[in-house]
């Protein structure tokens, strides 16, 4: 009988797994990043890693559902997802939550926006890589206790700025360069004033050159070029940082 049911649940299991594989890809970047500062480890990452991918992975049922609210599947999924990613977070800090409780006005601003906006507004995608990125400061928490938002700051700022570098090179639209380059720097502007090393940002620079030049390559290429330049701007961040 379970060879009979198993192939009709895949198709539905699959409708329910989020497929951007560029936030998945973020997601272990950020998390790699907040265990290479905090130079430790615990197995309690492993119970925050799949808690935040699930929070992640609720999207896919949240945005079904938005689409058609008379869907209650998709709607019991979410809350599903939402109350099993919850109760890891509380079993993983504990005592601790009071202290993560202003956190979540970033996931609430994700939240609205893409209710008021969209999940493809420019605003709804900075905020959402904004909100991964805070992974990095989840993990430093759980491993050392210190709640850093100048990592949360020096990791979202390049994160941030690479939505709208690929922005452009879908788009190839004036407003987009600007606001890349614009974007670029501004991040440097700010890790100068926290006084992190610049050399961090090196990977930064080919959105200069994306957004003077436009170069033309496959949407394919641009996925593994920001993910070659993530992996770079991982290993710089947890090297100088």
């Amino acid at each position: 009988v379970s060879h009979d049911i198993l192939p009709l649940m895949r198709p539905a299991i699959k409708g329910y797994l989020l497929k951007e594989y560029g936030a998945w890809s973020v997601l272990i970047i950020v998390f790699l990043i907040g265990v290479g500062v905090s130079r430790s480890f615990s197995w309690s990452l492993v119970p925050l890693f799949l808690a935040l991918g699930l929070l992640i992975n609720s999207k896919q049922t949240l945005t079904k559902w938005a689409r058609r609210t008379e869907d209650r599947t998709s709607l019991v999924v979410f809350l599903g997802q939402i109350f099993i990613a919850t109760a890891m977070l509380l079993a993983v800090f504990g005592s601790d939550i009071p202290r993560l409780l202003p956190l979540l006005l970033l996931p609430a601003a994700y939240l609205l926006m893409n209710k008021l906006a969209g999940e493809h507004f420019i605003l709804t995608e900075v905020l959402g890589f904004a909100l991964i990125s805070m992974a990095a400061v989840l993990v430093k928490f759980l491993l050392t206790g210190d709640l850093d938002m100048r990592l949360f700051l020096g990791v979202a700022l390049y994160f941030t700025a690479n939505v709208f570098k690929v922005k452009t090179m879908l788009l190839r639209k004036m407003r987009y360069r600007v606001l890349t380059i614009l974007s670029a720097v501004f991040a440097v502007i700010i890790y100068r004033w926290m006084n992190i090393p610049l050399i961090i940002l090196l990977p930064l620079a080919d959105n200069f050159i994306a957004a003077a030049t436009l170069y033309k390559v496959k949407l394919q290429t641009i996925g593994w070029m920001e993910v070659v330049k993530s992996l770079l701007f991982m290993g710089l961040f947890i090297y100088y940082y």
